[in-house]
């Protein structure tokens, strides 16, 4: 519910910037491609079943999120909100990208106007475990008029020895 609220309100912040698409309809979902990728080690790992992908960390670990405008027309600037749960503490870099902490997670803004086909700079994050987790890490990017786009995994601290 509250990842529900807070993409919401990262829609509505983005539809009271200014930024317009012609094209938008009501409802529809931004074309952007979102891709996670976690940054494997020997104390993290990815695993892929019948359920989906689950990422799993004995401790820090550090994952990307690649955006790639999937539409007809060229995409100016891009909001992401990075949802994590509360007990991941979070940074974030990435080549033009501005971030900042926020209530539930990661606010993340890039200006760059990009062509169908052409993605923004890649977004990086560390994240910091401080306590027993099993959650969701959840992006949300939006661009223009756009309802936001989401992508997710489920992650869990793996506290076995």
């Amino acid at each position: 519910m509250i990842k529900a609220l807070l993409c919401a309100a990262v829609t509505g912040v983005i539809a009271l910037s200014g930024a317009s698409v012609a094209n938008a309809a009501a409802g529809e979902a931004a074309p952007i491609d979102i891709r996670m990728t976690l940054d494997q080690t020997v104390d993290t790992r990815q695993s892929v079943d019948a359920n989906g992908t689950h990422w799993q960390s004995r401790g820090p670990f550090d994952f990307s999120v690649r955006l790639t405008d999937v539409g007809e027309a060229n995409e100016q600037g891009v909001t992401v909100f990075l949802s994590v749960p509360d007990a991941l503490d979070v940074q974030s870099w990435g080549d033009g990208w501005s971030c900042e902490d926020t209530e539930g997670g990661v606010d993340c803004h890039h200006a760059d106007l990009v062509v169908p086909g052409e993605a923004w700079p890649e977004l990086y994050f560390r994240a910091q475990p401080t306590e027993y987790v099993f959650d969701t890490i959840d992006v949300y990017a939006t661009t223009g008029d756009y309802e936001a786009t989401h992508e997710g995994v489920s992650y869990y601290l793996n506290a076995s020895t």
